[in-house]
């Protein structure tokens, strides 16, 4: 006789679904938007895992369900450490795209908009397309953003990068 699956069967396997934030920060400002997409992330039901990205192993990426990605924006570019991770990233590729599928998103602190948003399509090319993610449109915070905005937008965004990841 099999076992009969109970309401508190099913939250346990909500709960157990991860979201992996990694970034780098040099001023504070892309930490504090990691912190804020995992709060947003944490309301919908995800568990979090932020590590900056000296903090961040190979096997972490493959562990997660979903895949945040946080650079400031260097000259319309990721910082080199999240290149790096990127670059390093390809052993996942070459061992059957195991990235493939997981839900990807990635956020970036800038100077300007127009900066900003090149480093998305930077992070969502290289990173996202590259292994297969299903990626949702990266965010963008830009010095005339007030705290308080930014912190909304954040915490939206991990809402939905959450809402993806219980969705299946």
């Amino acid at each position: 006789m099999g076992a009969v699956a109970t309401p508190c069967d099913e939250v346990k396997t909500l709960a157990a679904k991860r979201l992996l934030i990694v970034y780098y920060t040099n001023t504070g400002n892309t930490g504090r938007m990691a912190k804020e997409i995992a709060k947003g992330a944490e309301m919908a039901g995800v568990m979090t895992d932020i590590k900056t990205v000296d903090e961040c192993i190979s096997a972490d990426l493959v562990n997660a369900d979903g895949i945040v990605v946080g650079s400031p924006t260097y000259f319309s570019n990721v910082a080199w450490q999240i290149k790096k991770l990127i670059d390093e990233s390809i052993v996942h590729y070459d061992k059957g795209r195991l990235l493939r599928n997981k839900i990807g998103g990635c956020f970036t602190s800038s100077g300007t908009r127009s900066d900003g948003e090149d480093c998305i399509r930077m992070l969502e090319l290289a990173f996202g397309k590259h292994h297969g993610l299903r990626m949702l449109r990266g965010i963008v915070s830009t010095a005339g953003n007030g705290e308080e905005e930014v912190s909304k937008m954040c915490r939206q965004y991990g809402m939905e990068i959450a809402r993806q990841i219980l969705s299946g």
